[in-house]
């Protein structure tokens, strides 16, 4: 059993814990390490990492130079091979681990994604585990928070059976399990009370119920919307799409729809335990199912086991080189978790500004064509620049072929293309779309695709 704790905040930039910079340590200098802190030690210089990564850090820039310039990590090649290698060498064994199926799912074919499938596959690369763990929630304060949310919405209700869970919510709030509940029960993880998971479901489960049961109750009873006061289809409380067509409460409250969503995630004694969440990630990031499984084949009697552990060592050293990279460079920078004949290899960094735009480089190396590079801009939430840079111009006329797809394609996503660019790769340009931009660049390890 694979034993992770939320505590280890720093874990990724570690050389014990992260091959990547245990690699770089290795190789550097004496002048390059002078050059990562004021010290020569290696103290010196894991104090200065330990320290808050900023853009402008000197410290980072050395490494993150000395991180894309080392031969051993150069040479490593794409993770999609990686796996496929590794998957040949469990196949070649008796008995296949079950990881087997989990890389399969995890290689899927380009042709056969969706933006759900893209989504969960790059928040599970591996990439983030250290980042997820630390922003873990404990389940038991997720529902105290919702239901601190739910009890003012409810009390506003003119619906008798609805304004009585007020006293209900109170009640659950000042239980043992709620009134103590913190995230400090993930650090020093504890036996939970199961008769009391138990009872705390079934509070939950008696608020859904209320909820949905008047919900439907009045839904089945709309109003003349011009016997209603103006006045309260202003109010902020009240969705004005549903005051149209539903009596006015606060029950139809988008606040009120939204937490009946949450409880769901949180009405069952097994969701409520402490270490649920941390449950979940462990059991779908690929990189804590690579360290589980390290564990269980070092003490099994496989034949193929130096083969399948070597593979899996190259993969783990991969996906640390992109967490070490994300840390480094302020961003989010991440291998293309999918198969696709023509791609060599692939990866993506985004970055997002103060000001809730998001800037995302695409570098592909393909087979037939050679380099291509897409920067986005994604700004006032579906507009977008993309320009695309290619040398080679067989691959540009194709591109240009597929323009009209492209921007149709975009818009049935109601997304708004506002430029479209397609240029020569070596033309004197900022080596990203957003280096012009760096100061105001604002993102930690967590994606959202």
């Amino acid at each position: 059993m694979l034993n992770v704790t939320t505590n280890t905040k720093l874990d990724i930039i570690l050389p014990n814990t992260n091959k990547a910079l245990k690699e770089v340590l290795k190789n550097a200098t004496p002048k390059e390490l002078e050059a990562l802190s004021s010290g020569k030690d290696l103290k010196s210089v894991l104090n200065s990492l330990l320290k808050q990564s900023s853009q402008s850090s000197v410290s980072d820039k050395t490494l993150l130079q000395l991180l894309k310039q080392n031969p051993t990590l150069k040479n490593l090649g794409d993770v999609s091979s990686t796996i496929k290698e590794l998957l040949s060498s469990i196949k070649s064994d008796e008995k296949p681990l079950p990881i087997q199926k989990i890389l399969k799912e995890f290689l899927v074919d380009i042709k056969n994604l969706n933006e759900k499938d893209v989504k969960a596959k790059l928040t599970n690369s591996g990439v983030f585990l250290e980042s997820r763990l630390k922003n873990a929630q404990n389940p038991q304060l997720e529902l105290k928070n919702i239901l601190l949310k739910l009890q003012p919405l409810v009390d506003k209700s003119s619906i008798y059976e609805v304004k009585s869970l007020t006293k209900h919510i109170q009640n659950l709030l000042e239980s043992p399990i709620l009134k103590n509940a913190t995230n400090q029960a993930l650090l020093q993880p504890q036996a939970d009370n199961k008769q009391l998971l138990t009872l705390l479901s079934r509070g939950v489960e008696k608020i859904l119920q209320t909820l949905q049961s008047n919900i439907k109750e009045l839904d089945a009873k709309p109003v003349d919307i011009k016997t209603i006061d103006p006045k309260l289809i202003d109010s902020k409380l009240i969705d004005p799409k549903l005051a149209e067509q539903k009596p006015l409460d606060a029950l139809f409250s988008k606040d009120v729809k939204t937490i009946i969503g949450k409880l769901h995630s949180l009405d069952a004694p097994m969701k409520l335990e402490t270490q649920q969440n941390v449950k979940e990630i462990i059991a779908n990031d690929l990189k804590s199912i690579l360290l589980q499984t390290k564990e269980e084949l070092v003490k099994s009697n496989s034949p193929n086991q130096a083969e399948v552990l070597k593979n899996i060592d190259k993969l783990a050293l991969q996906i640390d080189y992109f967490q070490l990279v994300s840390h480094l460079s302020n961003s989010s920078s991440l291998y293309l978790p999918f198969s696709w004949e023509e791609l060599k290899d692939g990866q993506i960094e985004l970055k997002k500004d103060v000001d809730d735009k998001f800037y995302c480089d695409i570098s592909l190396n393909l087979i037939n064509y050679g380099e291509l590079n897409l920067k986005l801009v994604l700004y006032e939430e579906n507009q977008l620049n993309i320009k695309i840079l290619s040398d080679n111009p067989k691959l540009k006329e194709l591109v240009k072929e597929n323009i009209a797809s492209l921007r149709a394609a975009l818009i049935g996503s109601n997304i708004t293309p506002r430029e479209i660019r397609i240029q020569d790769a070596t033309k004197k340009m900022p080596t990203s779309a957003y280096e012009t931009n760096t100061q105001s660049i604002n993102i930690g390890f967590e994606i959202k695709a």
